[in-house]
């Protein structure tokens, strides 16, 4: 397996981008509105630590009873230890502000695990922390209530777009994102660089100033095409259409793939043709002086205190007078809501839901676990625009691109792998690529 997949799949269990990547109104479009770096400005106000708030207030209510009673519902995770740990202190918290429910928590490891415990009960879940894989197939399987069941177009708002769109389908938003990632960053080392390029024009032209024997100018993941995503919408691209189908053989790929065969084909390379563990390990051990790489490394270069590093976003495509931003690829992890949870047990799942998605909350989460937030507020706390790090990994995440729910970004990536590969090669030509890319789509 190669070496992305393998970061790809830890990352969308975990997450994400997290664990540890990634919003407005559910989306119409598959276009997000971009938030540069440049408007998340610091501030001195303290960050909030994990404390009760006023929940939303659903808008499905409970049936009346005669005796109050508590009512427990089942929310199933498939968290790593110490964050399932952390959610069963946070569900104590809940139970301290919401005496009247309960709730029992269930681990599962994969997505079949889940689909096959609940399979014959569906009722046996009211709640779950599902990856887009799982949202997609507990929505076709009409398992899930849509969050308009519950919260006000206001509430959901309060959600940056491009996290909420790998939840939307038909017009729904079908769950809220815990956390979102996945997106690529520009990671420098500050012994050899002490400006990072704005544009790709000066990421060429620095890169081939800070290329010489065994020294890299630029490191990317050469047979990865998560790696050619964000240079398309640059060039009026996407993924997927106006329509929301996937398509890959646009111009805009075409033109993705001639700037990154540029990067790396004689006689003027400025990066070589490497694996993620080539270019990480090089990086790591401070041959490199630019890098490509995931927010996902953050974590990993945290444990390399030797190594001076910084962090900015991707380059815009063009020069300083011309230029489009880059785009990466975002995607989150989603609390869902069971169409079997009727009455009083909707209430306290809404309720449960509320919480767990609250500013408050997910600062706590980003402080101990380096995850980014999905709520406008949390966002624009200071826990993140007064961390350099944290600031652009925001920054890039509110400038990414999302698929709609149902749409599998590994089946996307899947198709591109070969052509990528054969270009870099010199076997096809890019417009070639691009063909063969939107082949392999159709034939899967």
């Amino acid at each position: 397996m190669r070496p992305v997949i393998r970061h790809f799949w830890l990352l969308v269990g975990l997450v994400f981008w997290a664990a540890g990547c990634a919003p407005p109104t559910p989306p119409p479009t598959s276009t997000p509105p971009a938030t540069p770096a440049a408007q998340i400005q610091p501030t001195a106000t303290p960050s909030p630590t994990l404390t009760p708030m006023p929940s939303a207030t659903p808008t499905r209510p409970p049936l009346p009873t005669d005796t109050p009673s508590i009512v427990t519902i089942t929310v199933w995770e498939n968290l790593p230890p110490p964050q399932a740990e952390q959610l069963a202190r946070d569900i104590t918290a809940f139970g301290g502000q919401f005496s009247q429910y309960a709730v029992e928590l269930t681990h599962f490891d994969t997505p079949e695990d889940f689909l096959a415990a609940t399979r014959d009960n569906p009722a046996d879940f009211d709640v779950v922390l599902a990856t887009p894989m799982l949202l997609a197939r507990l929505v076709a399987q009409r398992q899930l209530a849509p969050m308009s069941d519950f919260f006000p177009p206001a509430f959901l708002d309060e959600f940056a777009a491009v996290t909420l769109l790998g939840a939307t389908q038909n017009e729904q938003v079908w769950g809220l994102p815990e956390t979102a990632g996945f997106h690529l960053l520009l990671f420098y080392n500050k012994s050899l660089v002490d400006t990072p390029p704005v544009t790709t024009a000066d990421l060429a032209e620095q890169a081939k100033t800070l290329t010489s024997g065994t020294q890299w100018g630029l490191g990317i993941n050469s047979f990865e095409p998560l790696w050619l995503v964000p240079w398309l919408t640059p060039f009026g691209g996407w993924l997927i259409n106006a329509d929301d189908q996937p398509t890959l053989n646009t111009p805009a790929m075409v033109q993705a793939l001639e700037l990154v065969q540029g990067w790396q084909t004689p006689p003027n390379a400025v990066a070589p043709v490497a694996t993620y563990d080539e270019m990480q390990s090089k990086f790591v051990a401070g041959n490199v002086a630019l890098m490509i790489n995931g927010d996902w490394a953050v974590g990993e270069l945290r444990t390399s205190p030797e190594l001076n590093w910084g962090v900015a976003p991707l380059p815009a495509v063009g020069s300083a007078d011309d230029n489009q931003p880059a785009a990466s690829l975002v995607l989150a992890k989603y609390w869902a809501i069971s169409r079997s949870a009727t009455a009083e047990r909707a209430l306290a799942a809404s309720a449960f839901v509320d919480f767990v998605t609250r500013p408050d909350r997910q600062l706590a989460w980003a402080a101990k676990f380096g995850t980014l937030p999905t709520r406008r507020d949390a966002l624009n706390d200071p826990l993140i625009v007064n961390d350099a790090v944290r600031r652009v990994s925001a920054a890039q995440l509110l400038a990414g691109q999302s698929l709609p729910l149902g749409i599998d970004a590994n089946v996307l990536l899947d198709a591109m792998r070969g052509p990528l590969q054969q270009v870099l090669a010199g076997q096809l030509s890019p417009a070639k690529a691009a063909e063969q890319m939107q082949a392999n789509l159709e034939s899967q």
